[in-house]
């Protein structure tokens, strides 16, 4: 397959870099703020910066499944990855094809019988869009199942965004409402038990500052919406996606540049928790020739 390079999107206020190569991962997203472009994600392009992407979709279903292993419709799957847990889906390291182009929008399709050795039970292909329009980032992604049974589906995108951007140390808060989060007691990031109350350091229903030494890695429930703040940069970029992307995961990892907020559709090992019943794992069961659709918006102010 031929390498195709990274594709930017650009208007008079945003600029958005897309690797088709790379899982159509984001490698960079700025924003113009008193005639200077300023970094909302890292730049995967700089030197110093140790992401492969400032952000990329996980698709067919996102974050982990625990060691790989799930049962659904009565059967028993056993993915790659046994040891640890499988992770973020298996398109984000692969080639997609470019299937429309413009100055300001992007269409890219994958379809895993093109791969081989694709981590994943069923056939299935998938869409991605980028589009840059006014002050707003739109994002979407479809997921058609491809075979000939029902399968579990899900997937979510994974954005870093910039600790700072315009002096290291500069502070950044969140507000994000949510229901509450799945307990992690083991630390291995597979829910230990159905949605809990937040605990204080996870709860940004108010806005409050994202301090660096908060680590977090945690997946909640109840997304609908909400922002990220830099005060000193006069910068708040608002987040939200459609009604079937209600979980939200925060990781905010010690000691970096960044951080992610990421909308996904389904909760940390949904496949298993479906399984269990548990009524908010958002995993849906897609139906051979059906899809599951999903957008999310990005959109920029100036304080």
């Amino acid at each position: 397959m031929t390498a195709v390079p990274p594709v930017e999107l650009q208007n008079d206020a945003l600029r958005l870099v897309v690797d088709p190569d790379r899982g159509t991962g984001i490698l960079a997203f700025s924003a113009l703020v008193d005639d200077g472009w300023l970094p909302l994600m890292p730049d995967a392009r700089s030197p110093d910066c140790d992401l492969a992407c400032a952000s990329f979709l996980m698709i067919p279903y996102s974050n982990r499944i625990e060691k790989g292993a799930f049962t659904f419709a009565g059967r028993t799957y056993q993915l790659e990855n046994a040891m640890g847990h499988a992770i973020h889906g298996d398109t984000r390291k692969r080639p997609w094809t470019v299937i429309q182009q413009s100055g300001n929008a992007l269409r890219c399709s994958f379809s895993s019988v093109e791969h081989e050795h694709v981590n994943w039970p069923w056939a299935f292909a998938a869409e991605a869009t980028f589009e840059v329009r006014d002050n707003q980032l739109l994002l979407g992604a479809r997921l058609t199942n491809l075979g000939d049974s029902t399968m579990p589906a899900g997937f979510g995108w994974h954005p870093y965004f910039s600790r700072a951007l315009r002096r290291e140390g500069e502070p950044v808060a969140l507000q994000f409402a949510l229901e509450g989060a799945y307990p992690d007691a083991h630390d291995t990031r597979i829910p230990s038990g159905p949605l809990a109350a937040l605990e204080p350091h996870q709860d940004f229903g108010r806005e409050k500052a994202l301090l660096p030494d908060n680590f977090l890695d945690t997946c909640c429930h109840g997304f609908t919406g909400g922002h990220i703040t830099w005060p000193e940069s006069g910068v708040r970029l608002r987040l939200a996606a459609t009604d079937n992307c209600r979980h939200l995961v925060l990781y905010n990892p010690s000691g970096k540049p960044y951080f992610a907020v990421e909308p996904v559709t389904n909760a940390n090992n949904g496949v298993n928790l479906l399984a269990q019943g548990d009524p908010t794992c958002g995993t849906i069961s897609l139906e051979p020739g059906t899809s599951l659709e999903s957008g999310c918006s990005l959109t920029v102010e100036w304080l």
